[in-house]
């Protein structure tokens, strides 16, 4: 409820004329203690100038103090982009560079508002500031943000309310009658919280609740001593609201703070309390009633997300079972929820992918999540990447280390999708220490090869290098001549990848020998279109197109499928045609390979086979039509932002003969 702001929400309409002194957008900075209302502004502020902003409202939370640390820029990019509507139906880049450029790119063609709520430093959110006059930015803080004044900030530091508006808040929540039958306990009530609004809202929600007890009720009972329980008037408040709970809501609420997770949904609050989700949805909705619970928003295939104010999070923790004991039972549930509902991404987006098996030592069984389909897995996956540090930090302290190996090996789809290469390698290093500590030759084969990738993509070669001896000689050790071959082929694709195509099509040709000497067709595969694809860039047409031609049938025909490698094939084997002089069947090739990446969502895939049909066309004396494949190309790297490819397609366009 609103009380008392009137002059703050006068002040800052009159400033929200004025223009960054940069140009960018004008930036507003709510600040003052938690519960004194910085939110309950920015949202009736945002309010009351929503028809200058027609493009839409944004809400994203920054988490200072929560589990896992605060939001990273990209985090809240990411979050901010898809409640804009993006990422649905492909998804979104990863790298930091690439989302706040198309966060910038987006912002700087639309008029919206944006709340950053909870804000830590500036350097958290400038990255964010949208680069235009049209857009308002508005943030919480408990303390001033000095740096955003260069963006021509506004500072407005809200104080706890007068008296006779406190009076005012509670009369709206218990009713004027009941203020007006008890004016003196309504006066006490008031002046024990300080006017702090939140101390204010939990007391007299549970007067509410109570609508016999006279109004002093809703002060806290004095401890043995005489004196209050603490020298915050909102953490009393919340004490209080407490103490007033069930047990069985108390325990819950102690199983929520004890969660390592910026934040909750449905599902995850239900397997960390014991509680089917019918239970948790109950007992959820009281507590936010309660206002002991803060409401985000939604995230896609998740719902409805909770978040624990730090003041709420520490008074919990101590209200229901021994710590210790309740932190362990909703750490099992939560990290047991998390590997099932993994697993089940992992099975859907990267089925070929060999799974470690899962832990014996977890928790109490959970109402599993289901995905209809492949972009509901991934988005459900992209909603949880900011709990995944937090995620692995506990699971490998867990006392078996399984958990951590397991749940690293079910994040792949994550990875391979998305490459957000920081966070590959932080997970799997944390995957790779616990592995080793169980001493599982299969789970550290597993981390070090995974990890390897991570290190390939970084281009740190040496030290990928080192985790992929260390796997294949486990392999080697333990007579898997599957695994060898696996490794083998990883590096070679690794060598193909930076463009190293004779030393490729050695440990290529190698792989290819061990996964036909084991009929394993998919892996054969995989390894003749990189090695066609080699070959092919060396010149050796008569030895590359054959090899993609089969590599290209047998990978369309697995079961389960593998679209995305299918795929990938047709376009290796497009441009081959294209090497070989073969033009029209380059194109024929390279369109229907484009249509297909567009098809299972991925961004990058499509960009860089529209390249590849630039590249043709420019070898078939065609720059008029490179051209438009390249700007095309361009286009759609810009889009992603990534701008190393973003470079390269410029180069092209500038290397093309003037007409």
């Amino acid at each position: 409820m609103f009380t008392g702001r009137e002059q703050s929400l006068l002040f800052l309409g009159a400033v929200l004329g004025r223009t960054a002194a940069d140009g960018s957008a004008p930036v507003v900075v709510i600040t003052g203690p938690d519960g004194v209302g910085k939110r309950t502004l920015a949202t009736k502020l945002s309010h009351q100038v929503a028809d200058r902003y027609p493009d839409g409202q944004l809400v994203a939370r920054l988490r200072a103090d929560a589990p896992g640390g605060p939001a990273t820029a990209a985090e809240v990019a990411r979050s901010l982009l898809r409640s804009l509507g993006l990422g649905e139906h492909a998804p979104l880049p990863w790298a930091e560079q690439d989302l706040l450029g198309l966060w910038h790119s987006e912002t700087a063609r639309r008029r919206l508002l944006v709340v950053l709520e909870d804000a830590t430093d500036a350097g958290q959110m400038l990255p964010l500031v949208p680069a235009t006059p049209g857009c308002l930015l508005v943030v919480t803080s408990r303390k001033p943000l000095p740096a955003l004044l260069t963006h021509g900030a506004v500072h407005h530091h809200l104080e706890p309310l007068a008296a006779e508006h406190g009076l005012q808040l509670l009369s709206r929540i218990v009713g004027e009658e009941r203020t007006g039958r008890d004016p003196d306990g309504a006066a006490a009530l008031v002046a024990f919280h300080g006017g702090m609004p939140l101390a204010i809202v939990l007391a007299a929600a549970e007067l509410v609740l109570q609508p016999d007890l006279p109004l002093s009720a809703g002060l806290p009972s004095p401890s043995p001593s005489g004196t209050t329980r603490s020298d915050t008037p909102v953490r009393d408040a919340v004490d209080t609201a407490l103490a007033h709970l069930s047990p069985r809501e108390a325990g819950f609420l102690q199983r929520l703070a004890l969660v390592p997770a910026p934040d909750l949904d449905l599902a995850s609050s239900a397997a960390a309390t014991g509680t089917t989700r019918d239970q948790a949805r109950v007992i959820l909705t009281e507590l936010a009633a309660r206002g002991l619970l803060d409401t985000a928003q939604r995230a896609a295939a998740r719902g409805d997300l909770y978040t624990l104010r730090p003041v709420v999070r520490s008074a919990a923790i101590g209200v229901g079972s021994p710590a210790r004991l309740a932190a362990t039972e909703a750490t099992a549930g939560y990290l047991t929820h998390l590997l099932q509902a993994t697993r089940a991404c992992a099975q859907l987006l990267t089925p070929h992918h060999r799974a470690l098996p899962r832990p014996s030592l977890l928790g109490h069984p959970v109402e599993p999540l289901r995905f209809t389909h492949r972009h509901e897995a991934l988005a459900w996956l992209e909603a949880i990447a900011p709990a995944v540090g937090a995620a692995m930090i506990t699971a490998v302290f867990c006392d078996d280390p399984a958990v951590a190996c397991a749940l690293a090996s079910d994040l792949w789809p994550l990875f391979y999708y998305h490459r957000d290469v920081t966070m590959w390698i932080i997970v799997y290093e944390a995957g790779l220490r616990a592995a080793l500590r169980s001493g599982d030759p299969m789970a550290i084969r597993e981390m070090s090869s995974v990890l390897a990738l991570g290190l390939v993509a970084a281009e740190r070669h040496s030290e990928a290098a080192t985790h992929y001896s260390r796997a294949a000689a486990l392999a080697h050790a333990a007579g898997d001549r599957a695994g060898v071959a696996q490794y083998t082929s990883e590096i070679g694709a690794a060598l193909h990848d930076a463009g190293l195509n004779d030393e490729a099509q050695i440990f290529l040709g190698d792989a290819l020998g061990l996964y036909a000497d084991l009929d394993d067709r998919r892996g054969a595969r995989l390894a003749e279109m990189l090695l066609g694809s080699a070959a092919a860039r060396q010149g050796h047409a008569d030895f590359a197109l054959p090899v993609l031609r089969m590599a290209r049938a047998d990978l369309t025909g697995l079961q389960p499928t593998d679209p995305l490698n299918a795929a990938r094939a047709l376009s290796y084997l497009g441009e081959g045609y294209s090497l070989a002089g073969q033009h029209d069947l380059a194109v024929a090739a390279l369109v229907q390979a484009r249509r297909e990446f567009a098809d299972v969502g991925h961004r990058h895939w499509t960009a860089r086979t529209t390249e590849f049909l630039g590249q043709a066309a420019e070898r078939a004396g065609q720059p008029d039509v490179a051209l438009g494949w390249y700007t095309a190309s361009l286009n759609q790297y810009t889009a992603l932002t990534s701008t190393r490819d973003v470079k390269r397609l410029n180069d092209r366009i500038a290397a093309l003969p003037v007409a």
